[in-house]
């Protein structure tokens, strides 16, 4: 089983054609939704995107490893996916 993960800066679902756009047109990107799994309600654990990110990529909370700002990275001894 392959995973990918894409995560996009500052795009947001309804402006996708998979996610019901009328007028943009993003065959790649649909055509990846329709083979694969996508979700319809997102929730992030930091509303900045670098600790949310470090978040989903180690496990840990931002606030429980200092992930609290876009320039700080994990620590090198964390584990990640």
């Amino acid at each position: 089983m392959n995973f990918i993960f894409f995560m996009p800066d500052e795009l947001r679902a309804e402006s996708i054609g998979c996610y019901g756009h009328p007028n943009v047109v993003t065959p790649n990107m649909d055509a990846l939704a329709a083979e694969g799994t996508r979700f319809d309600q997102c929730h992030v654990q930091h509303p900045v995107c670098s600790p949310s990110r470090c978040s989903m990529m180690t496990g840990w909370y931002p606030h429980a490893r200092g992930q609290r700002a876009p320039l700080q990275l994990p620590p090198p001894d964390n584990d990640t996916i």
